[in-house]
């Protein structure tokens, strides 16, 4: 990675494996945005990850779509650990885009408390599933 570095980041307290995959005309005509199978609904809102403060979490995020994904996580920060199946570490962003295809992963602290967003920052996407809260005290 140009700005990144060649070194491994600190190993994580935890992995949270995440596949996001769109169903084809699935609602309404619209493509609907699965997180793990399961599509948000804004009826229910319910946290579907929940953390405990002050660990290191590690997204493994797999797109199994061809639709780039400009992935965010509200209220945090998080580092670059892979990206293009290459290892880095010491980039720090909120916005990380997850081409077609494509598997990431960052790694961010649990440091501040209560539900927290997450979700492709394109809005039909979000519309249409891909979103997913996570919760921790």
């Amino acid at each position: 990675m140009r700005f990144g570095k060649t070194e491994a980041a600190p190993e994580a307290d935890e992995v949270i494996e995440m596949t996001f995959a769109k169903r084809n005309a699935a609602k309404n005509g619209f493509n609907q945005w699965t997180i793990n199978d399961v599509a948000f609904s804004m009826d229910k809102a319910e946290p579907t990850i929940h953390l405990r403060q002050g660990r290191r979490y590690r997204l493994r995020m797999r797109n199994a779509s061809d639709d780039i994904h400009p992935i965010h996580l509200h209220r945090h920060s998080f580092e670059l650990t892979k990206f293009a199946a290459k290892t880095t570490s010491g980039v720090v962003k909120d916005v990380v885009m997850v081409g077609g295809y494509q598997e990431v992963e960052v790694d961010f602290v649990a440091d501040n408390p209560g539900l927290t967003l997450f979700h492709c920052h394109q809005q039909l996407h979000m519309d249409f599933g891909f979103m997913s809260l996570f919760n921790y005290v």
